[in-house]
């Protein structure tokens, strides 16, 4: 049963946009799933599936960008355990390409991507990226609030360095 229905909330989740709050509703609810096999007090505790998910998928990702970089000039630049990103010339981008769709056929899992024009990464946890469509991430301590609902004087967080390192790098403000 609890296959059945987590894959049906994966297709779910694969046929409603990206970005949605549908689509973040059903992220959470089959991540929290996977996060509650490595609770002892969840019904899903499952500590062998648990790291047997993780190793898998980290070894997995490794494969792929091992065969990303042996065939190209390209950089990694950061890893997590559910993705990566690399720096390529733009003559070896259907190379990428073909590399992950191998990888994807292999593995039977699908893989996400990006180009940027732009990154500023600190650490995995903590970057600000702008897509080639121009869309701004950011993450970690790099993530502000709009202080419109709340004002500065409310926000004792230091969010004033986010901010400024943000226009910083995105609108080429220098103070």
């Amino acid at each position: 049963t609890f296959c059945k229905v987590y894959s049906h909330l994966y297709d779910m989740r694969k046929s409603t946009p990206k970005g949605s709050a549908m689509n973040a509703a059903l992220k959470l609810s089959l991540n929290s799933s996977y996060g509650d096999s490595g609770n002892e007090y969840s019904p899903l505790y499952d500590p062998q599936y648990t790291m047997s998910i993780t190793w898998s998928g980290q070894m997995l990702l490794s494969m792929l960008i091992e065969s990303i970089i042996e065939s190209t000039d390209s950089k990694l630049l950061m890893a997590n355990t559910d993705g990566f990103e690399i720096m390529t010339n733009r003559k070896d981008v259907d190379i990428v390409k073909s590399k992950v769709l191998e990888w994807e056929n292999l593995t039977q899992l699908t893989m996400e991507g990006d180009v940027y024009d732009m990154m500023v990464i600190n650490n995995v946890n903590n970057y600000i990226s702008v897509t080639d469509k121009g869309k701004v991430k950011l993450k970690g301590m790099y993530e502000h609030n709009d202080f419109t609902k709340h004002g500065w004087h409310k926000n004792h967080s230091s969010m004033v360095i986010a901010k400024a390192v943000e226009a910083y790098f995105i609108q080429g403000v220098h103070y």
